[in-house]
C-alpha cells in the first residue's frame, strides 16, 4: 500500500503540471458557442421588457425568434501557446471574426470558456479605436491608453512607432485626412510595437501596399521568435502559409480542421472546389464561353502519371491543358491563350499560340485544341485554367468570357517548404567547379 505522503506528493505535482501547462498558453478557447439574434436593432431595458411580454403572450412570436437566432460559433476548442501563429480561415460568415470580438472582450460567449494571459493587442477593423479629429500623434497615445499603458511607456516607443509607421511627415494631421493605407500603417505600428503577449490580426494588412505587408510580415516574425502568440486571418492562404504554423478551418461556426496549415489549407480548398463544382452544375448557362460563332464548351487539365487521380497532379511530371470548342463554321487563322492562375488570383503563367508560333484554324463543329506540358512544374497548390479564343492579329477576343477549368491540386515531389518555394519549380541544370 502506498503511504500517505507518497500519494499527496502525487496529486501535488499532478497540480504543478497543470498549472505549469495553464501558463504556458497564452489563449484557451474551451467549447465555446455563441448566439446571435438576427434582425435585433434596439437592445435597451424597455425593448427587451417589451420583447419579452410580446413573446409571453404570443406562441407564435416566441417561435419566430427562436427561428431567428444565428449559432456563430459552436463547440470552438483551441490553445494558443506563447511564440506561435494561429491561422483562423474559412468562408466569409464562418465564425473567424467571432473568435477575435470574444477574445478582445467585445463580446461574451453563450456558452463555454475564453481565457487569456497577458498584455492583448488587437488590430480588427480599419480605423478601430481612432478618432478622426485627432492627429496620428494624439490617436497614438489614445489607442495605448486604450490597450491599458501608461503615458511614460508609450513616451518611451512614440520614436519607434512613428518611424516603423512612416508617417513622420503625417503625425501631426488629423487621421481624417489619411489615406485608408495610412490608418493601417498607424494601427499596425501600435499594436506590434508595444510587445504585446498576444496580437490579434483581422485582414486588414490587404489595405496596405506590397513593401509595408513585407515590412508587417517581418516585423510579425519578429513578435513570434520573442514569445507572442498571434492569431492571424487572412483569406491570402500563401501569407497564412508564410507565416503560420498551425491553422483552425471554421464552416458555418464549426471547427472543420486543426493542425498543421498546410494540412487544414488542404482540406478548406478541397471543400472550396466541391462547392465551386455544385455551383457549376446550377448554373448551366455559364458552361461555354462566346458569342455563338465559336464557344469553348470546357476546359480539361490532365496528367499522364499513375497517381493523376481525383484532379491531383505531380509537378515533375508531364501535363496536358486541353481545350473543347464549337465553331458554327470553319474558322482561321485565329489564336488562343491559355492563363494557369492560382487559388489566391494569382496568375502564375501565360501560354500564348501567337508567342509559340502556332496557327490554329478550328474546323466546322466541335473539336479540341491541346497544349502539351513537359513538366506542370507549379509548386504545391490549387490551381484552375482560364482558356480564351483571339482573332489573327491577337487583339480582338472571340471568346471575352473566360471558359475555366475544374479546380485540381498539384502535389510537389521534392518540396522541403512549401510556404516559401515561390509559384513553380523551374528546370534547372546545377554545376560545380
Amino acid at each position: 500500500m502506498p503511504s500517505e505522503s507518497s500519494f499527496v506528493e502525487r496529486i501535488l505535482k499532478s497540480l504543478t503540471r497543470a498549472q505549469t501547462d495553464l501558463a504556458m498558453t497564452a489563449v484557451q478557447f474551451i467549447n465555446v458557442s455563441k448566439q446571435y439574434r438576427l434582425g435585433v436593432t434596439r437592445v435597451s431595458l424597455p425593448s427587451m421588457i417589451t420583447d419579452r411580454i410580446k413573446r409571453l403572450r404570443s406562441p407564435d412570436i416566441e417561435h419566430a425568434a427562436q427561428a431567428q437566432r444565428l449559432w456563430a460559433l459552436q463547440d470552438v476548442s483551441f490553445d494558443l501557446p506563447p511564440g506561435e501563429c494561429l491561422a483562423l480561415i474559412g468562408p466569409n460568415g464562418a465564425g473567424k471574426t467571432t473568435i477575435l470580438r470574444l477574445l478582445s472582450n467585445i463580446s461574451k460567449p453563450s456558452k463555454g470558456t475564453v481565457v487569456t494571459r497577458g498584455r492583448m493587442s488587437a488590430l480588427l477593423e480599419l480605423g478601430a479605436g481612432f478618432h478622426p479629429d485627432l492627429t496620428g500623434r494624439e490617436n497614438i497615445y489614445l489607442n495605448a491608453a486604450i490597450l491599458g499603458l501608461r503615458k511614460q511607456y508609450v513616451n518611451r516607443r512614440f520614436d519607434e512607432i512613428v518611424d516603423f509607421s512612416g508617417l513622420e511627415e503625417f503625425i501631426d494631421t488629423p487621421i481624417k485626412r489619411y489615406s485608408s493605407g495610412m490608418v493601417v500603417r498607424l494601427g499596425f505600428s501600435v499594436a506590434a510595437c508595444i510587445q504585446p503577449d498576444i496580437l490579434l490580426v483581422d485582414e486588414v494588412l490587404a489595405v496596405g501596399d506590397a513593401a509595408f505587408q513585407q515590412q508587417c510580415l517581418s516585423r510579425i516574425d519578429q513578435l513570434v521568435k520573442s514569445g507572442t502568440g498571434i492569431i492571424f486571418v487572412s483569406h491570402n492562404l500563401y501569407m497564412v502559409q508564410a507565416i503560420c504554423t498551425r491553422a483552425l478551418y471554421l464552416q458555418h461556426g464549426r471547427v472543420q480542421a486543426l493542425g498543421g496549415v498546410r494540412e487544414a489549407i488542404d482540406i478548406y480548398e478541397r471543400d472550396v472546389h466541391i462547392q465551386r463544382a455544385l455551383n457549376a452544375k446550377h448554373a448551366t448557362q455559364k458552361e461555354t464561353a462566346g458569342d455563338g460563332e465559336v464557344a469553348i464548351t470546357a476546359v480539361t487539365v490532365s496528367g499522364t502519371s499513375p497517381t493523376a487521380e481525383g484532379g491531383v497532379l505531380l509537378s515533375d511530371a508531364p501535363a496536358t491543358i486541353t481545350v473543347h470548342y464549337n465553331s458554327a463554321s470553319e474558322t482561321g487563322p485565329i489564336n488562343a491563350s491559355i492563363f494557369i492562375k492560382r487559388s489566391d488570383g494569382l496568375t502564375c503563367c501565360m501560354i500564348r499560340t501567337s508567342s509559340n508560333g502556332h496557327r490554329v484554324f478550328l474546323r466546322r463543329g466541335t473539336g479540341v485544341l491541346s497544349v502539351y506540358l513537359d513538366r506542370l512544374q507549379l509548386i504545391t497548390g490549387s490551381y484552375e485554367v482560364h482558356a480564351y479564343f483571339l482573332n489573327e492579329s491577337d487583339s480582338l477576343p472571340l471568346t471575352p468570357t473566360a471558359a475555366r477549368s475544374e479546380w485540381f491540386v498539384v502535389k510537389g515531389s521534392t518540396l522541403g517548404s512549401p510556404d516559401n518555394s515561390g509559384v513553380y519549380e523551374p528546370l534547372a541544370k546545377w554545376i560545380s567547379e
